[in-house]
């Protein structure tokens, strides 16, 4: 399982990743997409990944990165006995994923700010988009946690990148098992806390990267 990064590395993190695209020559341009400000620049790194599901496509040394593959029959994600805690703890843990850039990151039950709440209260709807004409046998959740999984823990070429206030930004294609895609909205967006290392949002787009 990768380590916690210390502290030093993670306020460092949004200070490398912008002098490496300064150097790189991509241009930076503010968005906000939903409820977050988050930095557009060409896709570039890889990580590797885990899953309980069916396994996304894997990005290999030059590959763009990891597809969130979502499979059209599974099971119901996160499951009940992990929603039940959200009732008494918002800070209990959803999801964890072992990330290259942050190390261990989570999912917690969250609130208004954050979180899986968060992602229920602004984003079921565009979750919700995305299953509409692929599949009545999924919950919004089954293809959020799916996608978010995939999304950082084996990410496109070049992402994270700085998101400003401390948060970074990852994005991913998402398609399903069937190889179709949503349409409008083929990518996920995925912002963590670089400090805390905690997921804030997630939500479908239709651009390609951060």
């Amino acid at each position: 399982m990768a380590q916690k990064r210390p502290r030093s590395t993670l306020t460092g993190i949004a200070a490398a990743v912008a002098a490496v695209l300064v150097v790189g020559g991509f241009a930076l341009t503010n968005a906000r997409e939903g409820d977050d400000a988050v930095l557009s620049a060409a896709p570039s790194a890889t990580a590797s990944t885990t899953a309980d599901e069916p396994q996304s496509t894997q990005g290999g040394e030059g590959d763009a990165g990891g597809v969130a593959v979502i499979a059209r029959t599974g099971p119901d994600l996160p499951g009940a006995a992990v929603l039940d805690r959200c009732g008494t703890d918002t800070r209990a843990e959803v999801a964890s994923y072992d990330t290259a850039a942050l190390g261990s990151v989570v999912l917690q039950c969250g609130n208004a700010a954050q979180g899986y709440e968060h992602i229920r209260v602004r984003h079921t709807a565009d979750w919700q988009d995305v299953l509409r004409g692929h599949t009545d046998a999924r919950d919004w959740d089954d293809a959020m946690l799916t996608a978010v999984r995939t999304t950082v823990t084996n990410p496109q070429k070049g992402l994270p990148v700085d998101a400003g206030d401390g948060k970074v930004c990852y994005a991913a294609p998402v398609r399903f098992d069937d190889g179709s895609a949503p349409s409008p909205d083929g990518f996920v967006k995925v912002i963590v806390s670089a400090t805390t290392e905690r997921v804030i949002t997630a939500y479908p787009t239709d651009e390609s990267d951060c």
